[in-house]
């Protein structure tokens, strides 16, 4: 049965305690110092744990584990150790609960119950005797535990598991390991280098705990590339000819429908016997109008001549959307916030409408009979698509223990990267484009045209860009309970918040209203389950 785990952390803090050759009720080492008097004989786990004390562990006092020479159809003795963590903890029930690591890089994920020690700082290689602890390289932790190419994290602790192949005490212990996530992770992912599980019960020595930075969030994509191309604007109607009729209605005007929201070309204008009629302005008509925008044109009258309709003004551009801000910590993980979509832009005012002319005797030769009217505006484009918002970036965390979990660091280091920077805002649409008026109607074929055009529309308003996604924070240890964290003599080397993201992909220099909120950094950062 193995010691409890506060008398087994005592004994691996004190080397100098029970070295080889002490005094002790059951000798872990034979003369001559090789510590393995009878490579035969089962030892006591008395015997086992002095000479993990002594740093020179006795065989089947533990799996033995090398990524190098071992293989898994192994029994994991020194001689014939096993391959891979992961095989090494699954027979560890059997041997003890322990597994003994050669200082190797071992690219696995793993995940270990509660109750199963993992002790690394040991050397498999030249000559005999093997596994002699690294003592005097103790500030190079050569067991480095790195996980596949599968953003996965690399050791995840769980709640102890009895499968009736041995007992344990339910508390996993882990000496001597550098855990290290540094592969390359999924767009706004998070960087985790051990998580512990709902159950988890484990004490951490002389290790380090490494995570790397975050992954910047995704990119919010350019509405051009995901939305149908803004509408043009309708074009507007033709003028009737002279003399067809007492009154000679204008064009009518034409609408460009963009959801719900419309852009009108205004009507031409009439012709009358006597005179031209006033076009119909283009709408939305903005207020105020210091251009005069979109006007119709006024009628031929008193000797003057008439006048074409006014181009509409160009529609709004689209709101830019709201930034990410801030993020929370769940059970989840880290959730930042993404940035909202940018608005759509405003329709374009349709043109005016053209004025309308004189018809009578002169134009006519008919008093009775009206002259030519006026061609309506075109209506304006509708507004662009705005962009999508950038994601939140991910957060990098150390050591993540879950709410019901247990967690003891004791001469550790524990180190983060960056935060994950927040992804950009997409770039709006162009807004569609505003389009001609319609021509007049004609005089009597040997005059031509007399009465007015029709104004252009205006263009429809670019989309407004989307928000940038907020930063992600670099976090050492995240966790749920403080009466469940207890740390001694532990070193934090804490990587900055990532930055938020940009709204405007054109000038990254300047400071937009609607840039995503940059992340934080702590040592320790308690969530709510």
């Amino acid at each position: 049965m193995k010691f409890t785990a506060a008398a087994w952390v005592l004994l691996l803090s004190s080397p100098a305690a029970l070295g080889c050759g002490a005094e002790t009720s059951t000798p872990p080492c034979a003369e001559g110092g090789t510590c393995d008097a009878d490579p035969s004989a089962e030892p006591s786990e008395e015997a086992c744990l002095e000479s993990l004390a002594a740093r020179r562990v006795l065989d089947r006092c533990g799996v033995f584990v090398t990524a190098v020479w071992g293989d898994d159809g192994n029994p994991g003795t020194k001689e014939e150790p096993v391959k891979t963590l992961a095989h090494a903890i699954a027979i560890a029930p059997r041997a003890r609960g322990r597994v003994i690591v050669c200082n190797e890089n071992y690219f696995e994920a793993i995940t270990l119950p509660s109750g199963i020690d993992l002790l690394g700082g040991y050397d498999c290689f030249g000559t005999r005797p093997w596994w002699k602890h690294h003592t005097e390289r103790m500030t190079n932790f050569l067991v480095t535990l790195r996980p596949p190419l599968d953003n996965a994290v690399p050791i995840t602790v769980v709640a102890a598991q009895d499968d009736g192949e041995g007992a344990t005490d339910g508390v996993s212990t882990i000496v001597d390991i550098q855990v290290l996530q540094e592969w390359r992770l999924g767009l706004g992912l998070s960087s985790i280098a051990m998580r512990l599980r709902p159950g988890a019960v484990v004490e951490v020595l002389r290790s380090v705990i490494q995570a790397d930075g975050a992954e910047k969030g995704e990119d919010g994509e350019d509405a051009g590339y995901f939305a149908p191309a803004a509408s043009y604007g309708e074009i507007g109607a033709i003028g009737r000819d002279a003399c067809s009729a007492a009154t000679v209605a204008g064009a009518p005007a034409v609408r460009t429908v963009c959801g719900d929201l419309v852009s009108t070309g205004g009507k031409g204008g009439d012709g009358y016997p006597d005179r031209g009629g006033d076009a119909a302005d283009g709408k939305p008509l903005p207020t105020p109008n210091p251009g005069d925008t979109g006007l119709g044109g006024l009628g031929a009258k008193d000797g003057a001549t008439c006048d074409d309709g006014r181009r509409g003004e160009d529609g709004a551009p689209g709101a830019p959307g709201a930034a990410g801000q801030g993020g929370r910590l769940t059970e989840a993980g880290w959730e930042g916030v993404p940035g909202r979509q940018g608005g759509t832009g405003a329709p374009g005012q349709g043109g005016g409408g053209g004025g309308g002319a004189p018809g009578g005797r002169s134009a006519c030769g008919n008093a009775a009979l009206g002259g030519a009217s006026g061609g309506s505006g075109g209506g304006g484009g509708c507004g662009g698509t705005g962009g999508k918002g950038g994601g939140g970036g991910g957060a990098s965390i150390a050591i993540f223990a879950h709410a019901g979990s247990k967690l003891t660091l004791r001469e550790t280091r524990v180190i983060t990267g960056r935060g994950g920077y927040g992804g950009r805002g997409g770039e709006g649409q162009m807004g569609g484009q505003g389009v001609q008026g319609g021509p007049p109607g004609l005089d009597p074929p040997m005059l031509g045209e007399h009465a007015c055009r029709g104004g252009y529309g205006g263009w429809g308003g670019k989309g407004g860009y989307g928000g940038g996604g907020s930063g992600g924070p670099s976090i050492g240890i995240a966790y749920a309970d403080d009466e469940q964290l207890t740390l001694d003599r532990v070193t934090f080397e804490i990587g900055p918040g990532g930055l938020g993201g940009i709204a405007d992909v054109f000038d990254e220099t300047r400071d937009k209203a609607n840039r995503g909120s940059d992340g934080f950094s702590a040592e320790t950062m308690r969530f709510s389950p």
